[in-house]
């Protein structure tokens, strides 16, 4: 099993991420519907044009608990759309509270299996786990700026200036 974490840094003040998160998975979450999503991770060859890897990934969001109730996590699951050499991921993601009010932190943490046994193992040690991190990256990024476009959208309604 390889571990993995990855944070987005949110404009947008806890609260109202939370809250924001929850309207965006909610009805995903109760339905039990699935998501097919494209996540793109950019590939840098050297001496060549940037290219990218296209991952289309089937989403699942559960509600997901915390003893202390603090957080509000969400379950996330993953497997690729129509079969392919990429694992299976499971893990939560989470809005965190960060030292400035203003601001948030956006967490994905998790795990998955490299396939192919030993021989996948080997390239994730080499190369799998950059991909995995750089689609949690894309993936993060995605749901951060649909979270902090919702928050810039109703702030403006509300006639409030947001920095």
């Amino acid at each position: 099993m390889t571990t993995l974490l990855q944070r987005y840094y949110l404009h947008c003040p806890y609260a109202r991420a939370r809250t924001q998160l929850d309207r965006v998975l909610r009805d995903l979450a109760e339905s039990g519907e699935t998501q097919v999503i494209r996540l793109r991770v950019p590939i840098n060859l050297e001496g060549s044009k940037t290219t990218g890897l296209h991952k289309d990934v089937v989403v699942q969001y559960g509600q997901g608990t915390d003893p202390l109730h603090f957080d509000q996590p969400w379950t996330v699951r993953w497997t690729p759309h129509e079969g392919g050499p990429y694992p299976d991921f499971d893990g939560t993601l989470t809005v965190r509270a960060d030292e400035d009010f203003n601001a948030c932190v956006l967490e994905l943490q998790g795990r998955y299996e490299p396939p192919f046994g030993f021989v996948g193992a080997a390239f994730d040690t080499v190369l799998g786990s950059r991909i995995a991190s750089a689609t949690a990256r894309e993936f993060l990024r995605r749901i951060g700026r649909d979270i902090e476009a919702r928050y810039h959208r109703e702030e403006h309604e509300k006639g409030h200036r947001v920095s």
